[in-house]
């Protein structure tokens, strides 16, 4: 599993965690809801908004 794969699905966990949209998540950690799908179509995005996004990841689920 690639790490762009492995964002895609904590997003989608925590999404089914929090009850949110994957979209609305998306918003959240990656600053636009259409990112995620964008990484679902193959796009990608830089190593630093990955990292800030698996960090907010972290903390959503130490908080959950």
């Amino acid at each position: 599993m690639t790490e762009t794969q492995r964002l895609i699905a904590r997003i989608h966990e925590m999404a089914e965690k929090t009850g949110k949209s994957p979209s609305t998540l998306s918003g959240q950690l990656l600053g636009n809801g259409t990112i995620l799908s964008a990484l679902e179509d193959g796009k990608t995005i830089t190593l630093a908004k990955y990292e800030r996004a698996m960090a907010a990841l972290d903390e959503m689920d130490r908080a959950a």
